[in-house]
């Protein structure tokens, strides 16, 4: 298992310690964890080996998201972001590569609204100017730990990985919960049935939000039945209150948070 291993954990150390975030529930810092790391991170890399590591406590707490509603998310330790990093670093090329859309952007390397929204206006200038715009509800609730792990065994097939990445995510209040560096890739991943069921339509997503793009009305209000159909087949729904076929869509108007 090389991707949890003492050079994986050192860099996923390297780029976590960049961020100015805050200690876990045991106090330990980035800048103490870094001090530490010559004697830290070979010890949680043999964890990791011999199948012993186990997540850390969570520190409870919240934040105001765009909209102003707080968000209750949970903080886990500075080792086990340090682990979520690795591991998201190792499968993320696999899912680039096997599994994501080339029109899905948000929480993937360099794809962000402005991908969106450029992929979003190639649709309008060739006359699709009716959207059907349905944003996904609650779409990092309702899972548990071995659900997501057969997501990711799909495209994953090493035993021993797997058995430690639901060990993760087990630790965890729900497997998708906000605060996990795990949380955006396996968001992504949760939808990708969903993205394969409607690739045929001209259709754009940006994190949560689809956006098919159609000629005329008709067209549009059947993309949106589609995406809701489609959604409640993998056991989710739509937010009704801001999703809706829009005329005329203007694009800068699209994948706004809270929007």
């Amino acid at each position: 298992m090389p991707f949890l291993g003492e050079r994986f954990l050192a860099r996923a150390l390297r780029e976590g310690g960049r961020r100015r975030s805050t200690a876990g529930a045991d106090g330990m810092t980035w800048a103490a964890y870094r001090r530490q790391a010559h004697v830290l991170i070979p010890r949680l890399a043999q964890a990791l080996h011999e199948g012993t590591w186990r997540p850390g406590p969570l520190r409870r707490t919240s934040f105001a998201t765009y909209t102003g509603k707080e968000l209750p998310c949970a903080i886990p330790t500075v080792q086990d972001r340090i682990v979520h990093r690795a591991m998201r670093a190792a499968v993320e090329p696999i899912l680039e590569a096997r599994a994501f859309a080339d029109w899905v952007s948000g929480y993937r390397p360099r794809r962000n609204r402005i991908t969106a929204m450029r992929q979003a206006m190639a649709h309008t200038d060739a006359g699709c100017r009716w959207v059907a715009d349905v944003d996904v509800k609650q779409v990092s609730a309702g899972s548990n730990a071995a659900e997501v792990t057969d997501w990711l065994a799909r495209y994953v097939h090493d035993g021993t990985f797997l058995d430690r990445f639901r060990t993760a995510v087990a630790g965890l209040p729900s497997p998708l919960a906000p605060g996990s560096g795990l949380t955006p890739i396996l968001i992504n991943l949760r939808l990708t049935p969903a993205d394969r069921l409607l690739a045929d339509l001209r259709i754009v997503r940006f994190a949560d939000n689809y956006c098919a793009f159609a000629s005329e009305r008709g067209e549009a209000e059947r993309a949106f039945h589609r995406i809701t159909e489609t959604l409640a087949a993998i056991g989710l729904s739509a937010n009704r209150t801001k999703s809706r076929v829009r005329a005329e869509a203007c694009v800068e108007d699209l994948f706004l948070i809270g929007g």
